[in-house]
């Protein structure tokens, strides 16, 4: 369930500190299965090591997580995180 860029990487500190970029996008978290989550932040990597390091963050219960990022403006941001979640209804959504 990658992105439209293809790209994905397991969800672990050393993928996100190796591959996730520090730049605007929206980025997915999934398992083969489901997605879980989607978000949307100016910087993804600081993004996804903050869901990383939440005790008891509601998606750790879906077992091994993988991610995909895709770069966007944060003007074009919101609205390809809310078409996302209306195709794929991730399990967790965005506080």
């Amino acid at each position: 369930m990658p992105s439209r860029n293809g790209e994905t990487y397991m969800f672990t500190f050393e993928a996100v500190r190796e591959k996730a970029p520090n730049a605007s996008g929206v980025y997915s978290i999934y398992t083969p299965e489901r997605w879980v989550y989607v978000g949307e932040s100016d910087d993804v990597k600081q993004s996804l090591f903050r869901l990383l390091n939440a005790e008891g963050a509601a998606m750790n219960r879906f077992g091994p997580l993988s991610f995909s990022v895709e770069l966007a403006p944060a003007a074009e941001r919101k609205a390809i995180q809310q078409a996302l979640v209306a195709e794929f209804e991730p399990a967790c959504l965005a506080a």
